[in-house]
């Protein structure tokens, strides 16, 4: 070969060599930057108070893990668990589902029948739409009339037997059952199943006035309370009896107060009172007396259509929205016990709705979606209860699942937003609308889970629980927050502003 077609030949093949180096290569997803330096020294800084924590972070784009601590671990949830409630009824009952409640005429009788509808003269709720507590039962009044109605013959009958008798769960502390937020739970429940008071100063030494919402006539409201005089603390309160429902107003009033919301012991008959009392302010008397039904009228839940005077529907986004952002136990609890009946009835079982069947409903949807619920323990629908339990792995698998569902925004609205509205509202102000998360707390537990909208608009799922916190769960929510904020910032997580844990000197919220 002579010197010149040698010189070609190599020639030929450096120029292919150097096209084929010029050919453009695919693109390479960068690697999830290591959290574990920055979060571990946030997370773990209660460790040595003797608490446990959990956590665990993915990104939602590429479903990569980023971050974990224990998460199989089983911890005491608290209110995370209304993640489990409502993730599994919206995906059972959909965005457009409402809760209907009946008002009925057969014969001489008046009916009032309950499936389960939390929130029926809820005051957000309704002050949403411009009206009051008691403005269903005005409704109802004026339906009555329109028929020409102004006396009924018969008795009230209310029927609440579409969920279970056990109102209350067994083991939930007897301390908490005169307090609002462990109101008892039925078929029928209105006003949050509450007695709300209002006490307004009089003449300095004199009896104070009581504003009671709703009004009815078998509750005992004793006012021992008196107008403040001059220079007088204001001291007024309100204490139910533990085992009836006498509410005992005390104390000094120095202006216009509204006192705690306290649960009343048997809500459909506080229902019933409640329509019976309002009925009678609108002219409309009962003769009979009222009565609990122990079986539906016409044998289903929902009254023969020819019998019905009114309906009262509530949105299903309403008290979705209601139940996550303001962490609404009753609402929880209804919830649980009519996704149970729902269940049941998917099975051929025609039975009330109980805290057991919630749960198995719970597990069905967990299930379907392929998540591990071995250590998921379901024992009430709010996180009231102590006995369950829960996995980080568990609450951000779930929360993948509803980021993908096609009822995702029904479920997203109703979480609360750092800095904004809810639980949160005012936590995580200085990185406000970046987290949407449900809160969780009761005695030595504190839980923050749910999305994180990073400034570069990628989003994270995000689940950090703590156990076994001494005193207060003020250090607990710092270091929830400035999980947060590294999140926020990611990947460029030493852009992260972190601020101070508090010291545990007082018991949160």
């Amino acid at each position: 070969m002579n010197n010149s077609l040698r010189l070609s030949l190599v020639a030929c093949v450096l120029l292919f060599v150097g096209c084929t180096s010029q050919q453009p290569s695919k693109p390479v997803t960068p690697p999830p930057i290591d959290l574990a330096p920055t979060l571990d020294p946030i997370v773990h800084q209660l460790d040595s108070s003797g608490a446990i924590v959990s956590a665990r972070i993915l990104d939602l784009e590429t479903g990569k893990e980023l971050y974990y601590v224990r998460p199989d671990e089983p911890m005491i949830p608290a209110s995370n668990m209304k993640l489990q409630t409502t993730a599994a009824a919206v995906d059972r009952f959909g965005p457009d589902h409402v809760f209907k409640t009946y008002l009925a005429m057969d014969e001489d009788d008046l009916w009032l029948i309950g499936t389960g509808d939390p929130s029926c003269g809820d005051a957000k709720i309704e002050a949403k739409y411009g009206r009051k507590t008691t403005s269903m039962l005005d409704d109802w009044a004026d339906a009555l009339k329109k028929r020409g109605i102004t006396q009924i013959k018969g008795k009230l009958l209310f029927y609440d037997g579409t969920f279970d008798t056990e109102l209350v769960e067994h083991s939930w502390s007897k301390s908490f059952l005169t307090d609002w937020y462990a109101a008892p739970v039925s078929g029928l429940n209105f006003n949050d199943n509450s007695v709300d008071i209002t006490a307004i100063p009089t003449n300095p030494g004199d009896p104070v006035k009581l504003e009671v919402v709703p009004p009815t006539e078998g509750n005992k409201i004793v006012n021992n309370a008196t107008t403040a005089e001059d220079g007088a603390k204001e001291t007024v309160d309100i204490e139910r009896d533990k085992d009836s429902n006498t509410f005992v107003v005390s104390g000094k009033a120095k202006s216009k107060k509204e006192l705690a919301s306290k649960p009343v012991t048997d809500p459909g008959a506080f229902f019933a009172d409640a329509l019976r009392t309002n009925l009678k302010s609108h002219g409309i008397e009962i003769a009979g007396p009222t009565e609990r039904a122990w079986k539906p009228l016409g044998g289903s839940a929902a009254p023969p259509a020819d019998k019905i005077v009114a309906t009262h529907e509530s949105k299903f986004a309403d008290v979705l929205t209601r139940l996550n952002k303001n962490s609404q136990n009753l609402f929880a609890e209804a919830l649980s016990k009519y996704q149970g009946r729902a269940y049941a009835l998917e099975h051929g079982q025609d039975v009330p709705g109980s805290w057991k069947l919630g749960g198995d409903a719970v597990h069905a949807f967990l299930h379907k979606n392929k998540i591990d619920d071995s250590k998921f323990v379901y024992v009430d629908g709010s996180g009231l209860a102590r006995g369950n339990h829960v996995t980080t792995r568990l609450i951000s698998d779930e929360l993948s699942v509803m980021h993908r569902h096609p009822y995702h925004d029904v479920f997203f609205n109703s979480l609360p937003i750092g800095g904004k509205d809810g639980t949160i509202g005012k936590r995580m102000t200085d990185i406000s609308g970046h987290v949407f998360a449900k809160t969780g707390y009761i005695g030595g537990v504190r839980s923050l889970s749910g999305y994180v909208k990073t400034r570069d608009n990628k989003w994270l799922v995000f689940s950090v629980l703590f156990n076994k916190l001494p005193g207060s769960v003020a250090p607990a929510e710092d270091v929830q927050d400035n999980v947060c904020r590294v999140l926020v910032e990611y990947p460029n997580v030493e852009n992260a502003k972190l601020k101070g844990i508090r010291p545990a000197t007082t018991q949160a919220d």
